[in-house]
């Protein structure tokens, strides 16, 4: 008896079940199916993605801050968690190569949608279901997380009606969709002063505009100086942590600083990375002669121009 046998086809079991619930599956649970397989595609994920964004934005519009901070960590913890779930669930896919319950059991099957003959396991539909569900369940009130299971459960049920997977493939991918979204919420960290964004915001922009027109006198030290203090106070933030690097990295160009300028390239690279799983070291200055997960005391002055920012 091999290994598959047992944990994949139970004994023939997975075959048995898939039957029963495809050809129960008649013209009357067609649409909920189809309905179903639609909700479940993970192409989905960009527009769910932006949903997310936008509603932080709103909130955050309403100066309920709280909350447009958790869902830009949500939101954050989904790309991340759905990138693992891809890796995981196309590399067993590409391994594996099982076979399609059409390429098992032939025209026995009732297929919806166009049929497919392998990469049966996971079943992707599935991992991505499992996957909008804990990223969604600290969203929702507990009245509302029982429908987040009941969604896991109508997608895996519609792969099955549709002839698209066995059984065993929903469950791994539920599995999968789940084991990911879990470690997004473990290791993708909240980004402190993410929920006051608009104030530092206001204060990077003064910092950065100072900057600009020391650069453009020549002042170099001074100007690089301020750009320091605006990357300690915009690095909780993607573009302005960017544009700290990117003005640092123009800064070191002109002074033919080349040590710097694979500092910076190397930071400006590592941005998307510690913004997206909140990987932050806070009070570092940014530049080359601090290391980059350094976390350094915020000056003074710096927590002076929050706290004026705050009076507005």
């Amino acid at each position: 008896m091999t290994f598959k046998h047992i944990l994949y086809d139970w004994n023939g079991l997975n075959v048995s079940l898939f039957q029963a619930i495809n050809h129960a599956s008649g013209e009357f649970l067609r649409p909920l199916a189809y309905a179903g397989n639609i909700a479940g595609n993970y192409w989905g994920m960009p527009l769910l993605l932006c949903v997310l964004l936008l509603l932080a934005h709103r909130r955050a519009q309403r100066e309920d801050f709280l909350s447009a901070a958790l869902l830009r960590l949500q939101a954050r913890r989904f790309l991340v968690g759905f990138l693992v779930a891809w890796l995981i669930a196309g590399l067993l896919k590409v391994w594996l190569v099982f076979p399609r319950p059409l390429a098992v059991l032939g025209s026995s099957v009732q297929m919806i949608g166009s049929p497919h003959d392998l990469y049966s396991f996971p079943s992707g539909h599935a991992v991505y279901a499992a996957l909008v569900a804990v990223v969604l369940w600290r969203l929702v009130t507990s009245i509302f997380r029982p429908a987040l299971l009941v969604f896991i459960v109508w997608v895996g049920w519609s792969r099955i009606a549709a002839g698209a997977h066995f059984p065993a493939d929903v469950i791994a991918g539920s599995l999968i969709g789940a084991m990911s979204g879990m470690l997004a919420n473990r290791f993708v960290l909240p980004v402190l002063g993410d929920d006051n964004s608009t104030s530092i915001r206001l204060a990077f922009n003064r910092l950065l505009q100072q900057a600009k027109h020391l650069f453009s006198t020549g002042k170099l030290t001074r100007a690089n100086t301020l750009l320091q203090d605006a990357h300690v106070l915009g690095q909780c933030l993607f573009w302005p942590h960017f544009l700290s690097h990117l003005w640092m990295l123009r800064i070191a160009y002109v002074r033919r600083d080349w040590r710097e300028m694979r500092g910076q390239l190397l930071r400006l690279a590592l941005v998307p990375v510690g913004n997206v799983m909140g990987w932050l070291p806070l009070g570092n200055t940014g530049n080359t002669n601090v290391s980059v997960f350094k976390s350094m005391p915020t000056p003074i002055r710096l927590k002076n121009i929050i706290e004026k920012q705050y009076d507005r």
